[in-house]
């Protein structure tokens, strides 16, 4: 279910802003089941009260992937192509999926590897954020707790290479490099624990629900 933003007009009449869905295939189809074309099917409706003010139309692109895997199409081609269409979008009203919440049941906040991996899933899905939409503020912020959590040395010591498109800002790592860690006292498992605290505390401002998968 999702909940389009709403644009008050004047006193008498609002407007529901267009909503940008991605649909994504995962797994590979064998070529011998590829006879053409193949049609997928999707549904869309709105609640009964609304039906004589309003109706739904679904508009198809067809992309090079989606935004947060190996492609080239990013959110503003999508945004893009809807304008051509005479549909103005704001940023902040695109339903942006968030891939790597809630993290997987055995993640560890203690254990670096499993930051490194988190790490990368979030690099792979800020890149094709647009840098004008909420999410990208809030992607860098739990982009540096991640990648901090993979490396608590960091700057010192080895740590590997991001995406240059992520600046060196926010709040947090403007703190971490200013100290060098959390505090020179801490254990390694001690500082682990606390950037969990602060990845907790960010994460929930665009996911409310749990915060690690239950099985």
């Amino acid at each position: 279910m999702f909940y389009p933003s709403i644009h008050i007009k004047n006193t008498e009449v609002a407007s529901l802003q267009p909503l940008c869905i991605g649909i994504c295939f995962p797994g590979t189809l064998p070529r011998h089941l590829l006879q053409g074309i193949i049609p997928i099917h999707i549904s869309v409706s709105i609640a009964e009260e609304y039906k004589s003010f309003t109706t739904p139309v679904v508009e198809a692109l067809a992309l090079d992937g989606y935004p947060y895997s190996k492609c080239s199409s990013t959110l503003g081609d999508v945004s893009g192509q809807l304008s051509l269409g005479g549909h103005k979008i704001s940023y902040d009203n695109i339903d942006i999926p968030i891939p790597f919440l809630p993290l997987p049941s055995n993640f560890s906040p203690v254990d670096s590897y499993h930051w490194l991996q988190l790490s990368q899933q979030i690099q792979r899905w800020l890149v094709f954020i647009l840098a004008e939409s909420q999410h990208w503020k809030w992607g860098c912020d739990v982009f540096w707790l991640a990648f901090v959590g993979a490396c608590p040395d960091f700057p010192n010591g080895q740590w590997p290479r991001w995406d240059t498109r992520i600046p060196l800002k926010g709040q947090f790592i403007k703190q971490w490099l200013n100290a060098g860690t959390l505090g020179v006292d801490q254990s390694r498992e001690s500082s682990l624990e606390q950037i969990w605290v602060e990845f907790c505390a960010h994460a929930i401002l665009f996911h409310p629900d749990p915060l690690v998968s239950v099985n």
